[in-house]
């Protein structure tokens, strides 16, 4: 890496651009407006533009190396002038508020702040003693003389300190503010994406639940009935009992495909029930033969490409005649889907034998979120002896009905 490489590492065009515009300025004034010289030493015109260059170009840096920039800007506050950079006290501001917001060690930023108030007073004092010619006391061997020929410092000079030195650690203590504000706004944010994550974890375990419940109870329900189905065979005509146990054993057997299914590809939002028309058909037709009859009526146009709301529809009738074999067995249930534009209703009823439970259990509240994913609303109500449940699929963008 070369030398330049090195130095301009870090350095943002916008600094730089910053810091050409401040330097033009500064060198305008001390060059032709308002010259600087030192109290220190006659013909020193020379003093301006170190003044402007050494207070100024540090700031091209303020973001890269916040410390150095500040210490290097600070450099030559302890010289005594006749005249100040009318840019001075905005660079100072700059610089600090850099140092407090991008320096990463605070140990660091303090010290730094230490030397240019160090620095900046020692200026402020020189400025009031200048007549006394301070490096004349460093030098001089009576220094007794010159100490009690120095003045207490006038209320126009404390002042002016005590106001330098807000310059310096009121930036400083904005940027630190605005450092401490970030830290609380990510310390934020990364809570708020784990209660996302557990939340999302949260949802996939319930959708997991759901899935096992539609999959399990239905197919379990079914081989329930058929072994009741078998016992009385047995114990009544055993020549008639192949047919329920040939049941029993095809319903074990789509139960463990289902399982594997769900397992296998639940992460990616598949399902075992095949998401159309066929679907459902073979649904309705393997409930009837295993015992729980039922009605299939459709009405309207189906969707052919819409399987997520095929999906909720097979889950939802599938899940009623799990309720229907369980609550009231042997009696019809009548299921009608109404496909439109702007949505699909689903009714399903049966006469209920007991009066159902609602809202026990993982079967209807797991119906009820189906629909809710898609927009829509479930009903589920017990009316003049029949249990019916009514469910609104809203098609993509369609307001609920």
């Amino acid at each position: 890496m070369t030398i330049r490489a090195g130095l301009t590492k870090g350095v943002r065009r916008s600094d730089a651009l910053l810091t050409g515009a401040l330097l033009t300025v500064s060198l305008v004034q001390v060059l032709w407006i308002q010259p600087i010289g030192s109290l220190w030493l006659t013909n020193s015109t020379w003093i301006g533009p170190a003044f402007a260059v050494v207070s100024v170009v540090p700031l091209a840096w303020r973001r890269a190396r916040p410390v150095a920039a500040a210490v290097v800007g600070s450099s030559l506050w302890w010289v005594p002038t006749d005249a100040f950079l009318f840019l001075g006290y905005v660079c100072a501001v700059l610089l600090f508020f850099s140092l407090g917001r991008w320096a990463t060690s605070l140990r660091r930023g303090c010290l730094a702040c230490a030397w240019a108030i160090t620095t900046g007073t020692f200026g402020w004092l020189a400025i009031e003693h200048a007549e006394n010619r301070l490096i004349h006391l460093v030098l001089d061997i009576d220094v007794q003389q010159r100490a009690a020929e120095l003045r207490i410092p006038g209320a126009e000079t404390l002042l002016g300190i005590l106001g330098f030195w807000l310059i310096v650690l009121v930036p400083y203590a904005v940027g630190r503010f605005m450092v401490t504000k970030d830290r609380e706004a990510e310390q934020r944010i990364a809570a708020e994406r784990e209660a996302a994550r557990r939340e999302a974890v949260e949802e996939e375990r319930a959708r997991i639940v759901r899935e096992l419940h539609d999959v399990v109870g239905h197919e379990v329900t079914l081989m329930s009935i058929q072994s009741e189905a078998a016992a009385q065979a047995l114990a009544l005509a055993p020549d008639r009992a192949a047919g329920p146990i040939a049941a029993v054993r095809e319903t074990a057997h789509k139960a463990s495909r289902e399982l594997r299914a769900i397992l296998d590809l639940l992460g990616d939002e598949e399902l075992a029930v095949a998401p159309d028309g066929r679907g459902l058909a073979e649904l309705t037709d393997r409930a009837a033969r295993l015992g729980v009859a039922n009605s299939l009526l459709v009405t309207g146009e189906p969707w052919v490409d819409a399987p997520r709301h095929w999906l909720a529809v097979n889950r939802i009738v599938q899940e009623c005649l799990t309720n229907a074999g369980k609550h009231a067995p042997g009696e019809k249930v009548d299921i009608t889907l109404e496909w439109r534009d702007e949505g699909v209703r689903v009714r399903v009823g049966n006469l209920s034998v007991a009066e159902p439970r609602v809202g026990l259990g993982h079967g209807i509240p797991g119906m009820t979120e189906r629909a809710r994913v898609l927009g829509g609303t479930l009903d589920a109500a017990h009316v003049d002896g029949r249990f019916e449940v009514t469910a609104w699929l809203p098609a993509a963008g369609k307001e609920q009905r």
